[in-house]
Parts: C-alpha cells; structure tokens; sequence
C-alpha cells in the first residue's frame, strides 16, 4: 500500500513549519511572475537541490515517527519519487545501508549531501537524537529555500527592467536610430542638439559592440572557469554587499544562515569549534566562511565567540552584543536563533518595501529612456511640419 506522504507531512509538521508557511504565503501569489522566478530550477544538474533534500529529510522523519525501521521508510521515500536520477540516488542509499553502513555513511557515499549534513545525521546516529536532527534539517532547507525566494522576489523584477530596457535601447540604437540618421542626412538639414548627440551614440555604439560582445563572452567565462576559486567568490562577495539597497539584504540572508546553523549544532550538542567548522561547509560565502577558521583559532587560545567573531568584518556590533549575552547567559544557542529570527523577519519586510518602491521608479525609468530616444528621433520631423505649416 502506498503512503500519501504528503498528507502525512502536513499533519505531522504543521506546527513545525507554520512560521515558515506563513512567510511563504504573504510572499507568493499564485500565477504572478514572482511564483514563476520563485522556483528552484537547476539546469543540467544531476545532484539534489534544497527542496529534494528539504522532501527526504522531512519524510524520512514522518515514516519513522510511524513507526517504520530506517531501510523500510527509505524504500518508501525512493518509490515516491518520480525522478529516476533521484531514484537512483535514494536507491544507492538504501543499498548501502542494507550492507551494514549508518545513514550518515550511506549518504556520503552519493557525494549529493554537504559536509555539514553527513556530520549531523552521524552525531544524531551516535547520540540517539536522529528524529528530532531530520526535523531541524528540514526546517533548516525549509528556511534556505524561502530565504533565497526572498531574495528571488526582491532581485528579479529590476533585472528584469534592466534587460528589457537595455535591449529596447540596443534595438532602437542599432536599427531605428540609424534610419532616421541615414534620412536626415539626405535632407541636409540642421538637426536638435539632443537628436544629433543620439545619433553620435548610435555610430559609436556600432563600432563599439562587437568588442563589448566579445568582452562580456570573455568576462562570463572566465567567470564559469573560475567560479570554485577563493579569488572570484571573494572578489564577487565584494560586489554583493556593496550593491545600492541589496546589499545590506544579502548579508542578512546569509548571517541569519550562520546562525540557524550554529544553534541547530549547539542544540546537538556538538562542541563550539566543530560546529564553526560545519557552518562554514554550509554557509559557503566567502566574508563568512573564510574567516571561520581564525575563529576557531582564537576561541582555541581560550577567546569567546563574540571576540573571535569580530574577525568577520559583515558582523554588526548588535549581533556581537546579542551573542556576548548569550554566552553570559549560558543560552547561546536559543541567542542564535533568536537573531536569525530577527534576520529573517527584517528581510522579508524590507523586501516588501524595496518591490512596492521599486516597481513604479524602474517602470518610469524604461519609459523615460525609450521615450528620449523616439522623442529625439521624431524632433526634427515635427520642426520641420511645423515649418512647413508656417
């Protein structure tokens, strides 16, 4: 008999996730854009995303809770699956399992989960805690899936505007324009200063374009080439950060990571400097997780953790304070999800607040600069009507 997992999921974990739900529903709206650009797509990728991982973990909690040893409830995760390649995956970890092999082993053996999940499904194996570390999993991709949806929502539709505004300009600058410049000069007649500085664009832009396609081919590449290399992930952190508005946004995302991380290690009972070097397999962004060494380093030589993490430059000094209180108080793992809670609420209101803003200003900003351009190019047509109306 085949089990709804589903079904079992939603009663089983409604009031686990209901702040996670609720989040979800002020953000999505069904059959807008944004539910489309919200979606994990991940093309020509044969590993498993946040939402498959996000699936296993929470279902394999459900069927245990039901009362299923390990092997049957993953022979039952694998059967609901409809992707062979996730089939596949599932099916190597059960195999392994069969042949005397833990969890935190079978799944290694896929090379599809992160360091940091291996060593909390084999800590949750040793200490006996394993139902309670898949629910934290789960919640913790629940929480990065809808993180990365908040910032989906608040990142696309300008770049959206952008693109379509910068090929609206290419085409009336490459093709429009130059008409219009072959047509006034046949008339040889005395032309706006505004009409004459686009066409003087437009001729340079046509010279220009070929050396900027290749350029921009070039810098792409050499992006895909050396996107695993420290240089590039710091180098591409940088510019993150320092982006207008956004920037601020991003950091959140990813301090509310670390924390989420770090509690859900300390609740585990795992000691402070493993749990450091765990959050820094998961985090994986460079201002954070390059710095968390040094962290350990001095929490080693018998420093605190909110004087080690002064080493990160993106810690604000409230997040130092909120963690040096929590140490005081013996309760910094309930500190730290406590801060990540503030995080994730602060970028979901912000986010609110920069789409109602920037949708109206980014509309009036591809109106204004299609418009220049047709104005600039119809100017002297209607000088010249009114000339000849004269």
């Amino acid at each position: 008999m085949k089990i709804d997992l589903q079904e079992l999921q939603k009663q089983q974990r409604a009031g686990q996730r209901a702040s996670t739900e609720q989040i979800a529903s002020k953000n999505e709206q069904p059959g807008s854009w944004a539910d489309f650009l919200n979606r994990d797509i991940q093309l020509f990728s044969t590993g498993l995303s946040w939402q498959h991982k996000e699936a296993f973990f929470s279902e394999l909690s459900v069927l245990l809770r039901a009362g299923l040893d390990i092997r049957s409830a993953l022979e039952l995760v694998q059967t609901n699956q409809d992707k062979p390649k996730i089939q596949t995956t599932y099916q190597e970890i059960y195999d392994t399992l069969v042949s005397g092999a833990g969890l935190a082993e079978a799944m290694a053996s896929t090379n599809q989960f992160s360091v940091y999940e291996i060593s909390s499904i084999r800590i949750a194996e040793e200490s006996g805690k394993l139902l309670p570390v898949l629910d934290r999993l789960a919640e913790h991709f629940a929480k990065s899936i809808q993180l990365r949806r908040l910032l989906i929502s608040a990142l696309s539709y300008p770049i959206l505007v952008i693109v379509v505004a910068g090929f609206s300009l290419l085409f009336l600058l490459n093709f429009l324009v130059p008409l219009f410049g072959e047509i006034y000069a046949r008339l040889n007649q005395e032309l706006p200063g505004i009409t004459r500085f686009i066409i003087s664009f437009s001729e340079r832009l046509n010279q220009a374009l070929p050396y900027i396609l290749a350029g921009s081919l070039l810098m792409i590449g050499l992006g895909l080439y050396f996107r695993k290399s420290d240089g590039f992930k710091k180098f591409s952190a940088a510019i993150l950060i320092r982006v207008p508005l956004f920037g601020p946004l991003i950091r959140k995302v990813y301090l509310s990571r670390f924390c989420h991380g770090l509690s859900f290690l300390l609740s585990s009972s795992v000691p402070l400097t493993q749990a450091l070097q765990l959050v820094s397999e998961m985090v994986a962004f460079h201002p954070i997780s390059s710095r968390l060494v040094p962290v350990q380093q001095q929490i080693l030589k018998g420093q605190a953790l909110h004087e080690g993490l002064q080493l990160i430059s993106i810690v604000p000094d409230r997040m130092l304070a909120l963690i040096k209180i929590g140490e005081q108080t013996n309760h910094l793992g309930p500190m730290l999800q406590k801060i990540a809670e503030q995080y994730d609420d602060d970028v979901e209101q912000k986010t609110k607040v920069l789409g109602s803003l920037l949708e109206p200003l980014l509309i009036v900003f591809l109106a204004l600069t299609v418009g220049l351009v047709l104005v600039s190019m119809y100017l002297p047509i209607f000088k010249l009507v009114t000339n000849f109306g004269l």
